[in-house]
């Protein structure tokens, strides 16, 4: 009767967390970024059935790099959109303005980025030659902000759902464009399908989605010095925070590109895209908790134990799939991508764990506007993911990466649970 009784309460605690807000828009963020990694997996397939390893490699890298900039460009608005949007006496205006400044500021970062190829990039160095690439990577770069900008504006509300709709007409139309690249743009073929699909995302955002959670919203340029002080005496911290916790994801196709070459390059990333869809589950969850907790705070430590329960839940059968199957799955790329990623994965699949105690901890820095303390977790954290990789890469090849990834966050992880572990076990 005791285990009965231990089993009916689990089971009625987790029918309660599962049926909450909380869960509700965590869910339609995982699926939303399932959906991308999923069919994601699909179109780099196709990609490496049709373009070369090295071709995967570059359009890789310049995507990451296009992530880099679009990132720049939110200077710090998404998180402002996430705790102010469902207060705001204006809330067309104020994510019209958002949209705006976003896209201004994101066109100066693309402009530079792309001008200095050559300096800090001689392998990319072709899409500052050639003007249509030019043009092409300062537009998505532009597009995938604004998208972004979105599905931050669909997270405030607590509207995940379009932000789901989002992403899967992303992923869905980007599986048909390489084909129609492939004999005129090679690498670039690969960045012009993603783009493109990155824009037909955004359009259905702003006049089919948005309209919808806003009654009435129509998407105009807006301009208010007066929101943009507004948000930086909040957010420009925040957005701080983000690009240095973010740089990483970024930044390490473009280390592995210069260091190993674009064929490794391409071995890397399609181990990364894989592992990414894993990264989500408590990423998601993050984004979660922090619209609920900036809703209402009292909740707080029931949430996080919520947020930590259904992370857990996800990844442990999901990390065993990717190493009972992730080198069959990988067959799909082709023999040599089978070979050389699947160490690669099934390491970075396992980092996925200890990410959940970090993002739950994190959030809950934010929630309560701890940021320094915040930034200094991520910075050290970034420091130490990049300046390893990037020492250790020439000696350990691409496996090594997967290594410093998972000591750096269990080593996190620890420290959170040992000097913090009252978020979880205390009342």
């Amino acid at each position: 009767m005791r285990l009965l009784d231990v089993y009916k309460v689990i089971s009625s605690r987790v029918h309660e967390a599962l049926r909450s807000s909380l869960s509700t828009n965590a869910i339609y963020l995982i699926l939303a970024q399932a959906t991308m990694a999923g069919l994601g997996f699909i179109f780099w397939v196709i990609v490496a059935r049709y373009y070369t390893e090295a071709e995967l490699g570059y359009s890789a890298a310049i995507i990451s790099t296009i992530g880099l900039v679009a990132l720049m460009g939110h200077i710090g608005l998404d998180s402002f959109l996430v705790r102010f949007l469902a207060g705001a006496e204006n809330p067309r205006r104020l994510f019209n303005t958002c949209q705006t400044y976003a896209a201004i500021a994101t066109a100066v970062a693309a402009i530079v980025a792309a001008a200095g190829f050559p300096l800090w990039s001689p392998r990319l160095a072709f899409v500052s030659t050639q003007p249509l690439f030019f043009a092409a990577f300062v537009g998505f770069a532009v597009v995938s902000t604004m998208s972004g900008i979105a599905g931050s504006g669909f997270i405030a509300g607590r509207q995940a759902r379009y932000l789901l709709w989002k992403d899967a007409l992303f992923s869905g139309t980007k599986l048909f464009l390489p084909l129609l690249f492939v004999q005129h743009f090679h690498a670039f073929g690969v960045v012009a399908s993603w783009g493109l699909a990155t824009a037909i995302g955004l359009l259905a955002s702003l006049f089919l989605f948005m309209p919808r959670m806003m009654p009435g919203y129509m998407p105009a340029p807006s301009l208010g010095a007066r929101l943009v002080r507004r948000a930086w005496g909040f957010s420009g911290m925040s957005y701080l925070i983000s690009l240095i916790a973010a740089s990483p994801k970024f930044i390490m196709p473009l280390i592995v590109l210069n260091l190993l070459g674009p064929e490794e390059s391409a071995y890397f990333y399609v181990a990364w895209a894989i592992a990414t869809l894993l990264f989500c589950i408590p990423t998601s969850l993050g984004q979660s908790l922090f619209a609920e907790g900036s809703h209402d705070r009292r909740k707080l430590r029931r949430d996080i134990r919520r947020a930590t329960m259904l992370s857990g839940l996800l990844l442990i059968p999901a990390v065993l799939v990717v190493w009972l199957l992730g080198g069959t799955a990988l067959l799909a790329f082709g023999g040599s991508y089978s070979a050389r990623s699947v160490e690669l994965l099934q390491i970075l699949a396992l980092a996925a764990l200890p990410m959940t105690l970090e993002r739950m901890y994190f959030t809950v820095l934010r929630i309560r506007g701890h940021l320094r303390e915040l930034t200094i977790w991520r910075a050290t954290l970034t420091a130490v993911l990049l300046g390893a990789s990037f020492w250790l890469i020439p000696t350990g090849g691409l496996e090594v990466i997967g290594w410093v990834w998972l000591i750096t966050h269990a080593a996190a992880a620890a420290a959170i649970l040992a000097f913090r572990s009252e978020l979880w076990l205390g009342e």
